[in-house]
Formats: structure tokens, C-alpha cells, sequence
């Protein structure tokens, strides 16, 4: 019998270390090939690790909570004497990393992310079934996501039968299974049971005690007291805010802009059958001005203390070096523009590509399904990666004025509040009209308040008349090719 030791590979950009977030199999279990194995928080995505073989689990070499390095094995399997030879890389394995021994590692290309179904794999609703999903230690197969899904619909998972490969329970069967419980259940259901619990909950709060507001099981600002491990996309965040604050000079301007004509562009957009969001004027809008303003389109390097100049371009008529003692800038050619969006668990910033060449439909379009997948954590890693500038709308829940951080290595970063109507000065006169504020914080290593201050009049100019917006548009050609 073959024994495989299943390595984390690297399933993102130069990827170091992920985090064990929940095993979906468990020692003795009984797995075939493709099917996932553990979820894995990286920095950029939580992903299923798919087995690169058939065969039995033996033994699962971290828990939920450990942080795990590239190269380091994760599972041992037993193929039953199935072993690839060795430096053959299965299926699943990335281009280029194949091992030189059975160690194996790497998702396959279009695995999907948090559970969703694979590509061609249908994802057919079905009632909950007596034949539930369950992995060898007796837990129903379902990623995060899918569970958070069944508490909030009151859905027990044990009873629902799974669809997705290797009998995981997607969201479209809690989703049936919650349309069968309340099309057929009596009074006093599980829903019930949940509703008295809480409630018991709540009224035996102590003195002490933050009492849990009513709603959904996971409100938003809700925490239990006490002492939390840091982990997950809190992590990430965590970690990545304090090196942006910490490494950045931030330079920040705020104002706001009339939006009348905004507000009736987009409801003319709708009645002409184009469903373009608000969210998607603002990253036409925000595209044109990194076209315009290439520099806050674009990355500081600094080289590490001590770093030696580059030897590049050092003999005479040579040009100057690309990278020298201190570090470079790097303008990106491509203009891919992050989305900030809350989930339950913290902030996720799928990256929309080619935003200046695209059209107002398609990026419509895009900007819907990766605010989706996000929310559903179903974002894939390759929506996760290359941003240059990022889009925060910090006001879909209200509020006016922010100072939002920028994601290194990023120069900036561009937030817009709630619209809503205030008294501005219109031809001399004081009158109620609807709003956008707006928050742009810069890199001041690269970027000074002039080009600041130009970039956003010019971003805000467009919002004001989308004339002007889609005038741009069509002058830059982005009349219906999609840009991806």
C-alpha cells in the first residue's frame, strides 16, 4: 500500500503560509480523488485542498487554528498502492510543481472556492433527505459558509443529503431544504426551538453581560466576551492594516459632490434595460482617472536597509538601474481595480480586471458577480490578486466622511459614503440635493496633495456629469468589447 504525504502548496503569488480553518475529512475516512480535504486561509482567500488521489486518510498533521508553512505536510494518505512515480505530478498539481518524490500538493486550476460546486459538477436543490452527509466522525460535509447559511435559515444539517461532490452540502440544498421545512413543518420547528434558545439566552444575560440584540445569529458588531483567537480574514486584515499604517505616510482629502445627475443617469440605465449599480459608476469613474493620473496607478518597492545598488545599467551609455539602493516605482500597465466588500467574517476585496476596458454593461456585470461571490464567500483566488488601486463604499450602510487605508502595495485608495440629501449652493441659492461624499487617501511617499487633489476633482467631475463619464467611455472604445 502507498503512503502520500500531501504538502500545502503554494496556491497563490509567492503564497508562505495558510491557515487550517476546518478539516472536511478525518483519519480513516475513505476520499477519492479531487475531493476536497481541508480549507485553507491564505491572504487573499479562504480555498479547498482538493486529494490528489483515491484512497483512506491516515493521519492529518495540523488542527483548526494552525498555521501552516508552503512546503510542510498536511495529510498523509494511502492510495493502496496507486503511487504516482516519482516527479509525476497529478492532475491537480500547478503547472511547474511537480516533486521530485510522492509528495504531493496543489489544487486543481478551476477548483472552486468555500464549497462552491466544480465547473461542469451541477448543483441540482433537493429536500432534506434521511440519508444525510456526513464525514467519518459523524459532521455533515459543508464549508463555513454553508453552515453560517443553515443556522441563519434554521436548517439542521444533518438532515440534509449533499449534491456536491463526495455528498458535501451546498447552499442551493440548505436552500431547499429551508423552503421544504417551511412549506411542510408544524409550529414549534427548529426555527422555534433556535428562536426560544436565544431568547433564553438573551433574558438570562447577567448585569455584566452584552445582550445579544435580535436578528440573525451573527449581527453585525456582535462578539461573545471573552478572549478570541485572532484568525481567519480578521488575521489578514489584522496583519495588513497595521502594515499599511505603520509603513505608509497616508495623505487623505474629502468633499463632496452633487449627485443629481448621478442618481438619474443610473435610473436612466435601468429604464434603457442596463443594470448598472451605482458601485459600477464609481469604477468607470475612478478608472478613467488612473488613465489620466497614471501615477496613483501604481506601487512603491523600497529595498530592504543595507541593500546594495543594482549592478544593472552600471557601464557607460548604459540607462540608469530599474531598482537602486533605495527602491523604485513601478506603474502598472493594467488597471485592475479592488472592490471592498463586508462579509460576516470581515472585509474581502475581490479585484476587478481591466476596468477602463471594459464596457458599462459588462463591468456592471462583473462588479455584480464579484460583490456576490464575496458576500457568499465564493470568491476565487484569481479574483483576489493583482489589484492596483482599490474602491471602498463604506457608506452602503450610512455615514458620510472615512479616512480608509490604503492596501500595500497600493498608492491609493478611494471611499465614498452614503448618498443622502444636504443643503448645497446651486446657482447662488441654497438648496436640498443628494450627496456623494467621498474620501481619497494617497501614498505621500509618491503621491503630493496636488496630484491628489487633480485626481479626485477629476473622479468627481465625472460623477457629477456622467455626460462626461460616458463620453469617456466611448472615446476610449469601451462600447461592448468585455476587457477580460
Amino acid at each position: 500500500m502507498g503512503k502520500i504525504e500531501f504538502l500545502l502548496p503554494d496556491v497563490g503569488e509567492g503564497l508562505d503560509e495558510g491557515e487550517i480553518v476546518s478539516w472536511l475529512v478525518a483519519p480513516g475516512d475513505t476520499v477519492s480523488r479531487d475531493q476536497p480535504l481541508v480549507e485553507v486561509q491564505t491572504d487573499k482567500a479562504l480555498v479547498e485542498l482538493p486529494s490528489p488521489v483515491a484512497g483512506q486518510v491516515v493521519s492529518l498533521s495540523f488542527g483548526p487554528g494552525d498555521i501552516v508553512k508552503v512546503g510542510q505536510v498536511l495529510v498523509v494518505l494511502d492510495d493502496g498502492g496507486s503511487t504516482p512515480a516519482p516527479g509525476t505530478a497529478p492532475k491537480n498539481l500547478p503547472a511547474g510543481s511537480a516533486p521530485d518524490t510522492p509528495a504531493l500538493g496543489g489544487p486543481a486550476p478551476d477548483t472552486p472556492a468555500l464549497g462552491g460546486p466544480a465547473p461542469d459538477t451541477p448543483a441540482p436543490a433537493g429536500p432534506a433527505s434521511e440519508e444525510p452527509a456526513r464525514s467519518g466522525v459523524g459532521r455533515p460535509k459543508a464549508a463555513p459558509a454553508v453552515r453560517k447559511l443553515a443556522l441563519d435559515r434554521g436548517v439542521d444539517l444533518a438532515s440534509v443529503r449533499g449534491t456536491g461532490p463526495g455528498g458535501r452540502i451546498l447552499a442551493s440544498d440548505v436552500e431547499a431544504a429551508a423552503h421544504h421545512d417551511a412549506a411542510g413543518a408544524p409550529d414549534g420547528g427548529i426555527g422555534a426551538v433556535r428562536s426560544a434558545v436565544s431568547s433564553a439566552a438573551t433574558a438570562g444575560a447577567g448585569p455584566d453581560s452584552p445582550v445579544r440584540p435580535p436578528g440573525t445569529d451573527r449581527q453585525l458588531g456582535w462578539m461573545e466576551t471573552g478572549r478570541h483567537p485572532l484568525r481567519g480574514i480578521r488575521r489578514v486584515t489584522a496583519e495588513a492594516m497595521g502594515r499599511s499604517w505603520s509603513e505608509i505616510p497616508h495623505l487623505t482629502t474629502l468633499d463632496e459632490v452633487d449627485a443629481t445627475g448621478l442618481v438619474a443617469a443610473r435610473r436612466r440605465l435601468t429604464e434603457a434595460g442596463i443594470e448598472a449599480t451605482i458601485g459600477a459608476l464609481l469604477v468607470a469613474a475612478v478608472a478613467r482617472g488612473l488613465r489620466r493620473y497614471p501615477v496613483m496607478n501604481a506601487s512603491v518597492e523600497i529595498a530592504p536597509p543595507g541593500a546594495a545598488p543594482s549592478d544593472a545599467g552600471g557601464r557607460s551609455g548604459d540607462p540608469a538601474p530599474a531598482v537602486g539602493p533605495v527602491g523604485a516605482i513601478v506603474v502598472h500597465a493594467e488597471c485592475h481595480i479592488g472592490l471592498a466588500v463586508a462579509t460576516p467574517d470581515g472585509l474581502v476585496v475581490p479585484v476587478v480586471r481591466h476596468a477602463d476596458r471594459r464596457s458599462l454593461g459588462d463591468l456592471a456585470a462583473e462588479v455584480r458577480r464579484l460583490t456576490e461571490a464575496a458576500r457568499n464567500r465564493r470568491v476565487a483566488v484569481g479574483d483576489l490578486r493583482g489589484g492596483t488601486f482599490t474602491i471602498s463604499n463604506y457608506g452602503s450602510l450610512g455615514g458620510r466622511f472615512a479616512t480608509p487605508l490604503i492596501r500595500p502595495p497600493e498608492v491609493g485608495v478611494m471611499g465614498f459614503g452614503a448618498i443622502r440629501p444636504r443643503p448645497i449652493v446651486v446657482d447662488g441659492k441654497v438648496e436640498a440635493r443628494p450627496t456623494l461624499p467621498w474620501s481619497l487617501s494617497a501614498d505621500h511617499r509618491l503621491i503630493d496633495g496636488d496630484v491628489a487633489t487633480a485626481f479626485a476633482e477629476y473622479v468627481t467631475g465625472l460623477l457629477a456629469d456622467p455626460v462626461a463619464l460616458f463620453a469617456e467611455l466611448l472615446a476610449t472604445g469601451t462600447t461592448g468589447r468585455p476587457g477580460r
